[in-house]
């Protein structure tokens, strides 16, 4: 019942559970924004409210991923044979060794009843439609290479300033002639506008509305670049493998970062925590673009 990113990074735990039991049927209960996820997935269907998952009378189990007091609820009043939940394991890792990354806790949730080796890939299940759609697009816009640039985020102290990203952006072009695409939703649309109005290379396109989100994961998966803030993009981005570049602002080290091998993070902290961080004195103010133009260098050496 959370947000994109969170959603994304929870994807091995349907892959695991289908692989382990492939005639099990899923119902999984989440924001209808992000029910796209599993469109490609046929053994999974998606319910976005309690009612709906009442129509139903019995589970074998009932996983608590990131759930609320009513899900709490009906899971002690609906007893399944086994009951599984993220919040019991991200207490037990609080006090006994440290909070892991995202995926590695929601791995740990289902690990009772997964025999052999879990495996941590999140790609986005995609079909030929989406595939095609991207091909298509790419053709006609006579692109060889593109970079994606997502410059917003829901909480603005995880957004670098858009002085930056207009300088990346022009690094990018004129050093290796790479066109860049700024993404995002409906919100990023004006900020979008007004980052591209300070490049100079006018090959650089806005794309707001030309995507929904797995097709967006299509896009990402044919991308050269991607270079984000901490958001639903990046965790997409990462999901498909493309090389990306993390611009993290508040947050604890290590448990939202992109998990795989194309990945360069930049994260400050402050001495009194990440709790204490506001819009004025983010830490994402200490991210420098040379580092990040020298992490575009060894990403795309």
């Amino acid at each position: 019942m959370d947000e994109i990113g969170d959603l994304v990074t929870v994807l091995p735990v349907f892959y695991n559970i289908h692989n382990q039991y492939p005639n099990a049927r899923i119902t999984l209960l989440c924001k209808p924004f992000n029910a796209i996820f599993f469109q490609n997935l046929d053994y999974i269907d998606c319910v976005h409210s309690l009612d709906e998952v009442l129509q139903k009378d019995y589970y074998d189990l009932i996983l608590d991923l990131r759930g609320n007091k009513k899900t709490l609820q009906y899971a002690f009043t609906h007893r399944p044979k086994y009951r599984l939940d993220r919040g019991s394991i991200r207490l037990k890792n609080k006090f006994f060794g440290g909070q892991k990354n995202e995926i590695d806790t929601n791995l740990e949730v289902i690990s009772p009843i997964i025999n052999g080796e879990l495996k941590n890939s999140n790609t986005i299940c995609l079909s030929t439609f989406e595939i095609n759609k991207i091909n298509t697009f790419i053709e006609l816009e006579g692109l060889n290479q593109f970079a994606i640039i997502h410059i917003g985020a829901r909480d603005k102290a995880r957004r670098w300033p858009i002085n930056r990203f207009q300088e990346i952006i022009e690094y990018i072009n004129n050093q290796y002639s790479i066109s860049c695409m700024l993404v995002g939703g409906q919100d990023d649309n004006e900020l979008n506008d007004k980052c591209l109005q300070g490049v100079q290379n006018k090959n650089n396109r806005n794309v707001v509305g030309s995507f929904n989100l797995i097709e967006f994961a299509a896009l990402c998966s044919k991308a050269t670049l991607f270079i984000g803030n901490e958001s639903g993009p990046l965790h997409i981005a990462a999901a498909q493998n493309t090389p990306n570049i993390a611009l993290f602002g508040p947050g604890v080290k290590d448990v939202f970062y992109p998990k795989n091998e194309k990945s360069i993070v930049h994260h400050y902290f402050l001495a009194t925590g990440h709790t204490q961080q506001t819009i004025e004195n983010s830490t994402i103010f200490s991210i420098s673009t040379a580092e990040v133009k020298q992490s575009i260098d060894s990403l795309l050496s």
